[in-house]
């Protein structure tokens, strides 16, 4: 649940600097509350990462959270950009390696 509080604040802070960035006209006002609301949730991802540190390992946190960047490439899409298929792939390559680092460890069998 940490992971995914994380991941979606990340997404919301991009969404809205892309959101920002296509304002054509901006009136210091909305400028001050878009940076507002970045500075707020960036603060929330950091209470968020303090979080997680106390229940998970390093081991588990990092891998879980580079599930953004699948995430990002599926934001991109949804605003219409160009996703290529090295793109997806790549995408897909980093949802298969943070699956594969959170695998529960396989014990050996001991001989007793």
């Amino acid at each position: 649940m940490l992971v995914m509080a994380n991941i979606a604040m990340q997404l919301i802070n991009a969404s809205i600097i892309k959101y920002a960035t296509q304002l054509l006209h901006v009136s210091p006002v909305l400028v001050a509350l878009l940076l507002s609301a970045v500075i707020v949730l960036s603060f929330g991802r950091f209470l968020v990462w303090g979080a997680m540190h106390k229940r998970f390992p390093v081991s588990v946190a990092y891998p879980a959270t580079a599930l953004f960047f699948p995430c990002v490439v599926v934001l991109a899409y949804v605003y219409g950009e160009h996703v290529t298929t090295a793109q997806a792939l790549g995408a897909g390559l980093v949802s298969l390696g943070v699956i594969l680092l959170l695998r529960p460890a396989v014990q050996p069998e001991q001989d007793t």
